[in-house]
């Protein structure tokens, strides 16, 4: 699937089921959290509901004569096989029931929300069960309480004083104070710290328990005992708690389902139930073909433009117009008018190269004409070799020559494979060697550049050179320097306004008679403006017809080259 248009619209579709399930989880996610706030909202509300069936199991062995307190639901009350054992309400059908009940009543598994308090084993801290004292027990106990408090150790030394829920006193004693000395309150002691008969008897019972448990569970038996809070504690926290509910299980009341309704007695999770999946569905099914309708037209409307430019390049490879019309502000309009450039600069490219090619095989044409036609006349005997003759050939090779240099410097300038030698040069002493070299050339100024000097005196005589060779007899040539700035002025013909874009083209001459007595190869303008950017620098010209002409050269202050 290597269409653009294709990938869109499969991008868009997978987009919008990931959108639409997401958005679909989220919002049932959110209802169902809701609802569970909502549902724990009216349990937190009937807390008191449920501590009060709570006391009632751990009072009574059965659910028998219990009531249920007045509340703005409805209120229902069942066995775990769902037989009601009271309601708030009249003509219930078991049968809606919903499948989870609100709360669980069981003393013995305390549900944390709403008893936060529990202790760790969810076990009511109320039941006593088998440990309850009897009415003699209690009585002996709450004797030796007396005596020991009050005149043993004192009610000074007495930090807490709290009563166990079988009936158990227990005293915690500051053990900096002097303990009993007679024998009444010793016994008295010893008997507070000592299981009852009834105690023996169920810790006993308890301590079997946890080692039926440990045995089944392949562990070595051990020996339970009791803590400061006359607490059982074992090693083994989840056998000793499954051991107490095993003896507690006959003291409390059943396992009952306590059910919170609305006054139709539809509860939150029935809401959950009736959820509407094939409204959800729908409503997907609408929106997934409304992007993909969307994405359609997006999709034909973002390609349609990449197709014009498809087409604009494969008329570009076969030579035609390649120039395309897209005048949007996108980056589709970007690109369109960055594709339009790039084909008008291939096509300048093109003419150019065009054109240079023909300016080559010109330049080329005539030299090696010339030394074709004086060797046949040697050849055929037309033509005598003699100094003169020869003299003209060698002139017509340093031609070829100097032309095939001038190509050689262009193409490794072009290539930026031009290497530049810098050191310091002094302009005063180049200067000397070119008027020297052109004893009509005026000369002043003096400094020293970082440079390369062989391709600077390159430079400058090729400005030199072409001024003299535009510059009557009775004008002047000027070269001067501030020190950065090297310029060359001429007094001569000038270039028109039009020609100036031209200047530094190759093969480009002002005479349009192509001669090469006033015109020269046409190379020697484009040399110097590759060889100073070679340097770093920059070049101007300013010129007026028939007031002169004038070259600027721009060296830069860094030592090196940008190429």
């Amino acid at each position: 699937m290597h269409s653009v248009l294709a990938r869109l619209l499969a991008a868009s579709v997978l987009v919008a089921i990931c959108s639409i399930t997401a958005t679909a989880w989220l919002a049932a996610q959110s209802t169902s959290t809701s609802i569970k706030q909502e549902l724990g909202a009216a349990l937190a509300g009937d807390a008191a509901t449920y501590r009060a069936l709570i006391t009632f199991a751990v009072e009574h062995r059965a659910w028998d004569g219990v009531t249920l307190p007045p509340s703005n639901r409805r209120l229902i009350l069942t066995t775990p096989d769902r037989k009601v054992i009271a309601d708030t309400g009249t003509n219930l059908d078991p049968s809606q029931l919903p499948a989870v009940p609100s709360a669980v009543i069981n003393p013995l598994e305390l549900d944390l929300v709403q008893a936060q308090d529990a202790p760790a084993d969810r076990i009511d801290p109320r039941l006593a069960g088998p440990f309850r004292l009897s009415d003699r027990e209690k009585g002996s106990l709450a004797e030796d309480w007396q005596l020991y408090t009050l005149r043993c150790i004192g009610p000074a030394a007495v930090e807490e004083m709290r009563t166990t829920p079988w009936g158990r006193p227990i005293v915690s004693v500051n053990r900096i104070s002097p303990g009993p000395t007679t024998a009444g309150c010793i016994a008295a002691e010893e008997r507070l710290s000592t299981l009852t008969s009834t105690e023996s008897a169920a810790f006993n019972q308890l301590a079997d328990l946890v080692d039926d448990c440990l045995r089944q569970r392949g562990l070595p038996a051990e020996r339970i005992t009791m803590n400061a809070s006359w607490q059982p504690t074992s090693s083994d926290a989840e056998c000793l708690a499954g051991a107490r509910r095993t003896q507690l299980q006959p003291h409390v009341a059943p396992p009952a389902l306590l059910f919170v309704t609305d006054a139709a007695g539809r509860t939150t999770q029935a809401t959950v139930v009736r959820f509407d999946v094939g409204r959800v569905v729908l409503v997907a099914a609408i929106v997934l073909v409304l992007t993909v309708g969307v994405s359609v037209v997006v999709a034909l409307r973002m390609t349609r433009p990449l197709r014009t430019l498809t087409a604009a390049a494969e008329r570009m490879q076969h030579g035609a117009d390649a120039q395309v019309d897209i005048r949007s502000r996108s980056e589709i309009g970007q690109l369109a008018r960055a594709f339009n450039d790039m084909a008008a600069h291939r096509a300048r490219t093109d003419a150019q190269r065009k054109a240079m090619t023909s300016d080559i095989s010109h330049e080329l044409r005539n030299p090696l004409g010339t030394i074709r036609s004086w060797l046949e006349g040697a050849r055929d005997g037309v033509v005598e070799l003699d100094r003169t003759t020869l003299t003209a050939l060698l002139d017509e090779a340093l031609v070829l020559q100097h032309l095939i240099d001038d190509l050689q410097d262009l193409a490794l300038a072009d290539a930026g494979e031009l290497r530049l030698h810098l050191s310091p040069v002094d302009l005063r002493e180049l200067f000397d060697q070119l008027v020297a070299a052109h004893p009509s050339l005026i000369a002043s100024g003096d400094g020293v550049v970082h440079a390369d000097p062989v391709r600077l005196r390159q430079i400058l005589t090729n400005l030199v050179t072409n001024a003299l060779r535009y510059t009557p007899s009775d004008g002047t040539v000027r070269l001067w320097t501030d020190g950065r700035r090297i310029t060359v002025n001429d007094t001569g013909s000038g270039i028109a306004a039009a020609d100036l874009p031209h200047v530094f083209d190759r093969f480009w001459r002002a005479d349009r008679s192509r001669t090469r007595d006033t015109g020269g190869s046409g190379l020697g303008l484009a040399i110097v403006h590759a060889l100073v950017s070679a340097h770093g620098g920059t070049i101007t010209v300013d010129s007026t017809v028939g007031s002169g002409t004038t070259f600027t050269i721009t060296l830069p202050s860094q030592k090196n080259p940008t190429r």
